[in-house]
């Protein structure tokens, strides 16, 4: 029984080293993923006021077409005041003649003020472009790090558990099982020494027959409070 108490503390040394580089790894990779995350929000931002700025871009081009549609209309219309005979005809341009101004005019103030929408827009965008481009500058260095550390603690793991499932096999089936449930449920140790009445790994109060019985037998027994496999030390 010594023996086998050994080979499972010796196999639960490499578990902790796996758990660790495990837990670790996932540490990593959830930072590695926040900061994923949020270059993509910014990213999105971006995306979004490069679709107004787009939007808004199309509307000053189309003012820009009626713009000049309304001058070409007055130019022409002021041409054909010469050519005119009858004062009606002359009173009918001039009301033509304001009423393209009229649009002309509207049209600038439309235009003017698109133009100031479309100016503030890509400040905005310019802003964020440079709050995104920052953030990647800044995160770079430690998202390359995050990858190197994940890769090396991917390579603890591997070199480990080939220790660790050798080691495992020479331990009886029965307790071996037991082993594996406990510390798939705990995912923390599974093994732990029982010391004056007391359970090492719940640290409850272990009943007096019960451990006064592992005392005797010096056989591995389990807590009956959190279901850990006990054993007592050899002096």
């Amino acid at each position: 029984m010594k023996e086998e108490v050994q080979q499972l503390i010796d196999v639960q040394e490499l578990d902790q080293k796996i758990l660790e580089a495990r837990g670790k790894k996932t540490e990593l990779l959830s930072r590695k993923e926040k900061l994923l995350a949020q270059t993509e929000k910014l990213e999105n931002v971006v995306a979004a006021m490069q679709e107004q700025i787009n939007e808004v871009q199309q509307d000053v081009s189309s003012l820009n077409q009626d713009l000049a549609k309304e001058q070409d209309s007055v130019t022409k219309a002021e041409d054909r005041l010469p050519e005119v005979k009858t004062q009606k005809e002359y009173l009918a341009i001039l009301k033509e003649v304001d009423a393209a101004k009229k649009n002309t005019k509207d049209t600038e103030e439309a235009l003017k003020l698109k133009q100031q929408v479309l100016d503030e827009l890509e400040a905005d965008q310019n802003d964020k472009k440079t709050e995104l481009n920052e953030f990647k500058s800044t995160n770079k260095g430690e998202l390359r790090d995050i990858d190197t550390l994940v890769a090396e603690l991917e390579e603890v793991e591997a070199a480990e558990k080939p220790k660790r499932d050798k080691l495992i096999r020479q331990v009886s089936e029965a307790l071996r099982n037991h082993y594996e449930l406990v510390l798939s449920r705990l995912n923390s140790i599974a093994l732990v020494e029982a010391q004056n009445y007391t359970c090492c790994g719940c640290h409850m109060r272990l009943p007096p027959q019960f451990f006064n019985n592992m005392l005797k037998s010096k056989n591995i027994s389990t807590c009956p409070q959190c279901n850990r496999l006990l054993y007592i030390a050899e002096d």
